[in-house]
């Protein structure tokens, strides 16, 4: 049986973990993203633990980001110290689902966000899945990135 412990926290680009920030950073740089940073409505920062038990048991550590600006959700991810990779997409090339409303979370239940669409990096369109507890902090990034959603929309 495996457990999960997740925890999310509202932070700034200032202190967001700085390996998930040069990831960032490089993902923007490789792909000519100037305004990557511009105007961040919300950045939050997720620790997961997975804790497998039994003979093959241990422990591994996830660190992910993600933030919002009014055009663009950037994200990141390292686990347990390897090299962080970064993503990007522009609002108006992704759809957005909370994975807790697909078939898949009755059976693998997780906290997060589906994010379907056009990805900078990617010329076909594909899937990717944001990690977000469901404790205040990650319930507002929900919220925020729905509204920026709507105004992209608009």
């Amino acid at each position: 049986m495996n457990e999960i412990t997740r925890t999310t926290r509202a932070c700034t680009m200032e202190t967001l973990n700085g390996d998930l920030k040069a990831a960032m950073h490089a993902h923007g740089a490789r792909y000519g993203l100037d305004d990557f940073e511009s105007d961040v409505l919300m950045c939050c920062e997720t620790v997961s633990v997975h804790q497998k038990k039994g003979l093959f048991g241990g422990i591994k550590t996830t660190h992910s980001a993600v933030y919002i600006t009014p055009k663009w959700l950037v994200w990141a991810d390292s686990t347990d110290q390897n090299d962080a990779g970064a993503g990007s997409a522009q609002l108006k090339n992704i759809d957005v689902r909370d994975y807790r409303t697909t078939a898949s979370y009755a059976i693998s239940p997780d906290h997060g966000l589906n994010i379907t669409g056009r990805y900078t990096d990617r010329i076909k369109t594909g899937i990717t899945f944001i990690v977000l507890s469901s404790e205040p902090d990650g319930q507002q990034f929900r919220q925020v990135l729905k509204q920026a959603l709507s105004n992209t929309a608009k």
